[in-house]
């Protein structure tokens, strides 16, 4: 199987820092991209911690106005729609995650048994080893073979003989360090996941106290649009040749058991599907019961509804 990195803000957060190279890009375009990666991936932390918390105190200053059930179907449709919007959002951080533990190590690497380049693979109990020590070939420039004070700067026409391989120019996590992966999790997949939970229940939430029905759809339009800050961000502010090397960039190989096989069908297929839905009912009624005092369940009256 082969794990990809999401093609967002927090996957070229992970991704380009560890590509760009000073040597093949230039000291000022290496700076650059740091700088601006980071201070997007800064705003869009921002951007949806505030936006999480007006969605939460609106939801406070609000009570359910429909506490009959003649819009039950339509409450949890909607919060129904949106959990699956932050379960792949979820899906996406766990693949970053994976892809961070997964990615091969630097070939000279040695660990407690002075094997060099090798490191225990959880899912295959194998190991896992890269072909180099650094994956930097370069995130704005192609690497060449030629020196000089602006030779990470300019590029000059070449014959095809001399220009790098797509091998060497495609992006890759291989050779990536301990330091690198661990930084990697606490700055962008960790904080990423818990912007995602807390969403999944404030969201949930903030839709239930709409006034009518067309509120509910375009508060549930609202709550979608904050889950995909970052993806407007990084369409909006990266560059269509940084978006293609992301998007061909080498995935990761991982070789499954057939017992791990059947472990992550069951999750994807069967129980996610299932904690969504009992996660969706558990919030229109858990709201409904804690705003109206008097509500009681009626599918008929639910049904009538949708006249």
């Amino acid at each position: 199987m082969d794990l990809a990195v999401p093609e967002s803000l927090y996957g070229l957060a992970i991704v380009e820092p560890a590509v760009l190279n000073r040597k093949h890009d230039g000291n000022l375009m290496y700076f650059v991209e740091i700088g601006r990666v980071f201070f997007m991936l800064s705003l869009s932390y921002l951007l949806s911690a505030l936006f999480l918390l007006k969605v939460w105190r609106m939801s406070q200053s609000h009570a359910v106005s429909q506490c009959s059930n003649r819009l039950l179907l339509l409450e949890n449709a909607c919060v129904f729609l949106f959990e699956v919007t932050i379960v792949k959002e979820v899906y996406n951080t766990l693949t970053m995650m994976s892809i961070l533990w997964m990615a091969p190590w630097p070939k000279t690497w040695t660990n407690s048994s002075g094997q060099s380049g090798y490191l225990p693979n959880l899912l295959t109990r194998g190991y896992a080893r890269a072909s180099s020590d650094s994956p930097k070939s370069g995130a704005v420039l192609a690497a060449e073979n030629r020196e000089g004070r602006f030779s990470g700067m300019f590029k000059k026409l070449r014959p095809p003989s001399s220009s790098p391989s797509h091998d060497e120019s495609q992006w890759k996590l291989d050779g990536i360090g301990c330091f690198f992966r661990t930084w990697s999790l606490f700055a962008v997949a960790l904080p990423k996941l818990i912007l995602d939970i807390l969403l999944a229940y404030v969201g949930g939430v903030y839709i239930m106290k709409s006034e009518s029905e067309g509120d509910m759809v375009m508060s549930t339009l609202a709550v979608v649009f904050i889950a995909d800050i970052d993806l407007v961000l990084y369409r909006a502010f990266t560059s269509n040749v940084i978006k293609f090397n992301l998007a061909q960039m080498k995935t990761v190989d991982v070789e499954l058991s057939n017992k791990t096989r059947v472990a992550m069908w069951f999750a994807s297929s069967v129980l996610c599907p299932l904690v969504t839905v009992v996660a969706s009912a558990l919030i229109v009624f858990r709201t409904k019961l804690r705003d109206c005092s008097h509500f009681e369940l009626s599918w008929r009256e639910a049904l009538e509804g949708l006249r």
